[in-house]
Order: structure tokens, then C-alpha cells, then sequence
């Protein structure tokens, strides 16, 4: 059942910093800095902090367990204002389904700190972890030592291909890049090269978004003669520069799909080479850059993943695991949104303007 299951704001209950520190695990004094706003206190002792207050004051529990089950969040750092809106509506979400959530950012595409925040989670008595998951083995490794700690995990956009997390929950990215494959095909006629724009090899649901794409692609648009793959390391200045080359270095570019992220930078560079009109752009996740982008024709394509349902998702399944019972998890639903009916849809990022970043 969704944990968003009424439409009624709960009434607040009064709390003490006695219960607050019980459910958090900290001591009241503790509380009275984090409540007061006071320094030295690590981000995530405040975090779990209010989102104990939180639970307690809402009593928006699924569960009659007296202490909220407490979640550590990995997320990758400087991924841009999509990837701090999971972490916030993951933070939501745990209130309501009577959890704490301990959301921590990690250098991104660095398989060996990564693996280190999961081994950490060991000894700090967290009851489960959710996180982008990076195909690599010392990921997968970290993984088994958190099953040998009986510490489930989850993994969220991207998954392991022989991994032991409980689940993967996001798109069927096979689907959707097979999805993109097609669109291209039909939105383009001229024989000519496409691109593909991949964040890294570690991303497995990049790479399942790839296979997908040039699937779809040989199987029915011949006139497509090659498809190129591009690897912008999810960073936003190489993905504008590798770009620009590319149409540069290819003057039969008719297409590009973008199955990571930087909609925007590349956006960008169809711009200043004047090729907007050319070239077919397709992308994944409307954030208020691609947006933009859409408005004004750099952009032709988005297939939008809601992030809030990913949140919700995620969260319903961990804690149905934590709690035996059963759950049949559910593909995240692929959206394709042009310029044409925008109108309703909410942006990934539109909310962070008001409420600022998870990370403080």
C-alpha cells in the first residue's frame, strides 16, 4: 500500500527531547543542539534527529514497531539538483513509513569509497541501506559483507548485475533505451551516424540503456548506418566538450541520445554549433534544464522518470522486507513528455528552489 494513503496533513503531537533522543539513538543534549540549530553536530546525527521528531510528532507510522527502523541513503555527490531531490523525498518518505533516514553523499563514480560507506553501515547500527549502485566488484563485495551482517540492501536507478540487494528499483532502462531507439528512428530519415551519451561503464542501467538503444535500432532503421558511443563521466564540462567534437568530427550526425546524465550541456552544445534544427535530441529526466530545452527546440525528447515514485517505491520495499512482509515491487512507469504537453508535469528539481538542498 502507498504510504501516501490519504490526503489529510496528520495532526503534529507535542514531543519531549527524552523521546526524540530515544528514537534517534543520541542523547538529549544532542537534540537540544540540532533543535536550536547549534554547531558541532555531523550532518547525519541531524538528520536523523529531525526526521525523529518528525515521526514522532506526525505518528504517520506503517508499522506498530516502537522505534523507527533507521536507513542509510548513499547517494553520489555533485550529481546534480535531480539526485538532491531523491535524497530529500527519500527523507519524506521515511517519515511516513516509520523510518529515520541518514543520507550521505559519496565522490561519484569511485567504486572504492563507495564500497567503504557500505562496509561502514556494519558498525553503525543501520537497518538497511539504499544506494546508487556502480557495476564493480569491491561494490559487489561490500555488498556480501552487509548480507554477512544481515543487513539488507537496496539499490535505486542503477543496479548489480550479480549482486545481493534485495532489489533494483527504478525504469526497466532495456525498455527505455529500446524506447529511445525507436523514437529515433521514427524522428529521423536522412542516412546518417547517431550517439550515444553514456555517464560511465559503471552504470549498469546505462549500459542496459545502450544495449537497448542499438537494439532497437538494427532491428528496424536502416538508414541509421552507425551508432557511436560517447562517455562524458557524468561531469557536465566533459559532456559539453566530447559534445561539440563529436558533431564536429561527424558531419552525418542526425541524432544523440543522452541515457545519462548533462540534457543541458549538450543541449548547449547544439546551440552554439547551430545544429538544433539537425539533430535529434533525446533524453532522460525533465529537470527544469531540459525543460528549457524542450521550450525552446534544442531538446526534442525526454523519458521522464518520476523521482518522488522512485522514493516512495523504494522506501515501501525496504521496510516491507525489514517487516516480512511480502511486496511485489513494480517497475517505475517511463514517461515520454515533449514540448507539446509539458503542462502538469513536475520537473524533477522544481521543488529544491523552495526547500534547499537535502544536503546542508
Amino acid at each position: 500500500m502507498s504510504l501516501l494513503n490519504d490526503d489529510t496533513s496528520p495532526l503534529l503531537q507535542k514531543t519531549t527531547l527524552a523521546e526524540i533522543a530515544s528514537v534517534a539513538s543520541v542523547s538529549t543534549a544532542t537534540v537540544d543542539r540540532v533543535l536550536n540549530n547549534r554547531s558541532h553536530v555531523r550532518e547525519t546525527t541531524r538528520q536523523r534527529v529531525l526526521q525523529a521528531k518528525a515521526a514522532l510528532e506526525t505518528g504517520r507510522r506503517s508499522s506498530s514497531r516502537n522505534r523507527p527502523w533507521r536507513l542509510k541513503v548513499i547517494l553520489p555527490g555533485d550529481a546534480g539538483p535531480s539526485t538532491e531531490y531523491l535524497a530529500q523525498t527519500l527523507q519524506t518518505f521515511g517519515t511516513l513509513g516509520n523510518a529515520t533516514i541518514e543520507c550521505e553523499f559519496v565522490k561519484k563514480l569511485e567504486p572504492a569509497l563507495l564500497a567503504r560507506k557500505l562496509i561502514a553501515a556494519t558498525g553503525q547500527g543501520i537497518d538497511a541501506v539504499l544506494f546508487q549502485a556502480l557495476e564493480h566488484p569491491r561494490v559487489t563485495a561490500a555488498v556480501e559483507v552487509l548480507v554477512q551482517h544481515r543487513i539488507p540492501s537496496l539499490a535505486m536507478m542503477s543496479g548489480l548485475s550479480n549482486g545481493q540487494t534485495i532489489h533494483t528499483v527504478g525504469i526497466d532502462n532495456r525498455a527505455a533505451g529500446r524506447t529511445a531507439g525507436y523514437l529515433m528512428g521514427r524522428l529521423t530519415r536522412q542516412r546518417g551516424t547517431v550517439a550515444v551519451v553514456i555517464g560511465a561503464d559503471l552504470y549498469l542501467g546505462h549500459e542496459d540503456r545502450e544495449v537497448g538503444f542499438r537494439s532497437a535500432i538494427r532491428d528496424g532503421f536502416k538508414h541509421i548506418e552507425r551508432v557511436i558511443t560517447l562517455v562524458g563521466g557524468d561531469d557536465r564540462a566533459s559532456t559539453h566538450r566530447i559534445t561539440k567534437q563529436a558533431i564536429v568530427d561527424n558531419a552525418d550526425l542526425i541524432g544523440i541520445y543522452n541515457a545519462g546524465a548533462g540534457n543541458s550541456c549538450i543541449a548547449s552544445a547544439l546551440r552554439e554549433t547551430d545544429t538544433s534544427d539537425e539533430i535529434v535530441l533525446i533524453g532522460h529526466h525533465l529537470t527544469e534544464g531540459s525543460k528549457a530545452a524542450l521550450l525552446d527546440g534544442s531538446m526534442d525528447i525526454v523519458l521522464h522518470m518520476n523521482l518522488r515514485a522512485v522514493a516512495e517505491q523504494a522506501i515501501e520495499t525496504v521496510i516491507a522486507h525489514l517487516e516480512k512482509r511480502d511486496i511485489s515491487p513494480r517497475t517505475i512507469h517511463i514517461e515520454i513528455v515533449t514540448r507539446e504537453n509539458l503542462l502538469g508535469i513536475q520537473t524533477n528539481d522544481a521543488q529544491l528552489a523552495n526547500s534547499g538542498p537535502a544536503r546542508q
